[in-house]
């Protein structure tokens, strides 16, 4: 008789053609699941036919469905040479925590992963035995999903007991995940103090170097690629921590000495299909010819793109010269050219928006506004944004030979980002931090908008109802977005108020949502 190889997916998982972890104990998909998994040697090379196998009883400890038993759900044809050395493992179900734990788990991973994929893949991850505090920071997010009361009230012991633990990544991944959360729950101090936990962590580790994460690759690639990810994260995080918080300031120069590779594309990191990394941030900035499709991943496009937000927030709050910041806009500009017409389209194939090339062109369009801001018409005209969270706009004016320009290019800019929340209705899976840049869109057009003299430059009351209506929505998730709709409902009332006689202005109803 041949010899029975070593099975790959549990019964289940292959009666659904889905993807199996292969752990005999249980894999995670049947325990998330609450259902027994099974597995049996594979048929593959066996020239016998199928026959027949009965449903029978089989033991299991504590089942209270049936006094010690289950009936094994399995496909009802089984090769007869198999049957007599049928493996059947059985894993008893999870206990209702644990049921309730593997949803919060599964929460984060189906609404908040894609936005900030620094975590491995579920599978990966609950296989790998993470500490407590970070198993509950991702169940925390996971929460929010469900009951945004309800999670805030643990962060603060989550952070204590994270404090608490030696150095590790997993300490460091901690404190990236309760920055994101904590401003999404308009926490900015505990915001800042979390990336700036993190970015300590991160150094004091040496994850800022590449050796780090190429001797972690020796044995892992795959958690190699989460370090090289939890790095570049932290750089992305903190540099949109400083545009889109009330206050926020760049508090470190991440990536003067670092030469971390650049991410890998998101499918072959999901499928633990890690290659040893050679491109570089000075790879992609260097090259100044069009990139080929698969040079450089969507991850790394989002990474650029907040090192030029990052410029243009230096150079908005220091004196530059026209030239200094003609180079900085040409190099926006060209972003746009140089990217792949793959990363252009931010909507895949299947119809879903990705959301790390989403936020790559959101970053850029602020990256623009933040640049020309200073030298355009708009800082005497903002409407009182009083208690509005986010965003933060440069306090320095610089005067300018053509200021129209300036300012049409911060409106473009508004308008942009109004065009990307309009790609899909499902704003569920969109980062916090997206809610920010709606209220960055608003004010800008609200402000253009609110004076008489200035054409409208393409600002239009309809982009303002969708970004109010998408804040609404991205509300449900994440407070920061809800209560900045409330604010921009606000300051609606105000500039409409202050042109009630004037026809352009669309009643105020029509924002309302």
């Amino acid at each position: 008789m041949d010899s029975i190889s070593t099975p790959v997916a549990c019964l289940n998982c292959r009666e659904k053609h889905l993807k199996c972890d292969g752990n005999t104990d249980g894999c995670v998909r049947c325990m998330s699941l609450s259902q027994p998994c099974y597995f049996i040697p594979s048929r593959r090379g066996r020239k016998t036919r199928p026959g027949p196998l009965p449903s029978r009883p089989v033991d299991v400890p504590g089942n209270s469905s049936s006094p010690g038993l289950v009936y094994a759900s399995i496909p009802t044809t089984i090769d007869m040479d198999d049957s007599a050395n049928l493996s059947l493992n059985i894993v008893a179900p999870p206990s209702p925590q644990q049921q309730a734990n593997l949803h919060l788990t599964s929460l984060y991973y189906s609404h908040f992963h894609g936005a900030h994929p620094f975590l491995p893949s579920m599978p990966v991850f609950l296989q790998s035995t993470p500490p407590k505090y970070l198993i509950e920071a991702v169940e925390v997010v996971g929460s929010q999903y469900i009951a945004t009361h309800i999670c805030r009230d643990r962060v603060d012991s989550l952070i204590s007991s994270t404090d608490e633990s030696n150095l590790s990544v997993e300490k460091v991944q901690a404190y990236l995940l309760l920055s994101v959360f904590s401003h999404g729950h308009q926490d900015p101090d505990k915001a800042r103090a979390c990336i700036t936990r993190a970015v300590h962590g991160s150094l004091e580790l040496g994850m800022h170097r590449r050796e780090f994460s190429d001797a972690i690759g020796i044995e892992n690639a795959v958690r190699a690629e989460s370090v090289r990810r939890t790095w570049w994260e932290i750089f992305v995080v903190e540099t949109t921590l400083a545009a889109m918080q009330v206050n926020g300031c760049i508090q470190f120069n991440m990536i003067e000495n670092s030469d971390v590779p650049l991410p890998c594309e998101e499918d072959e990191y999901t499928d633990s299909r890690v290659d040893r990394p050679q491109n570089t941030l000075h790879n992609l900035q260097a090259e100044f010819l069009p990139h080929n499709d698969g040079e450089f991943s969507s991850l790394a496009y989002r990474i650029d793109a907040a090192g030029m937000l990052r410029n243009s927030l230096i150079m908005a709050e220091v004196p530059s010269s026209q030239h200094e910041l003609d180079l900085l806009d040409t190099s926006i500009i060209a972003w746009y050219h140089r990217i792949p017409r793959p990363k252009r389209s931010i909507i895949g194939n299947t119809g879903e928006v990705d959301q790390v090339l989403f936020q790559a062109h959101m970053l850029m369009h602020c990256a623009s506004i933040y640049l020309h801001y200073p030298k355009s018409y708009l800082l005497a005209f903002l409407p009182s944004a009083r208690e509005i969270f986010c965003p933060r706009f440069p306090t320095l004016s610089t005067s300018s030979a053509n200021p129209e320009i300036h300012t049409a290019k911060v409106v473009s800019g508004a308008i942009g980002l109004s065009k990307l929340a309009a790609l899909s209705t499902s704003v569920i899976n969109h980062s916090p931090f997206v809610a920010c840049t709606l209220v960055l869109s608003s004010v800008i057009q609200l402000a253009v908008l609110s004076v008489d003299w200035l054409p409208p430059f393409g600002a239009d009351t309809r982009f303002l109802s969708l970004n109010v209506g998408v804040l609404n929505s991205l509300g449900d998730a994440w407070p920061i977005a809800g209560n900045s709709m409330m604010r921009i409902r606000e300051m609606t009332r105000e500039v409409q108020t202050s042109r009630a006689a004037e026809d352009s202005i669309v009643p105020l109803d029509t924002l309302v949502v």
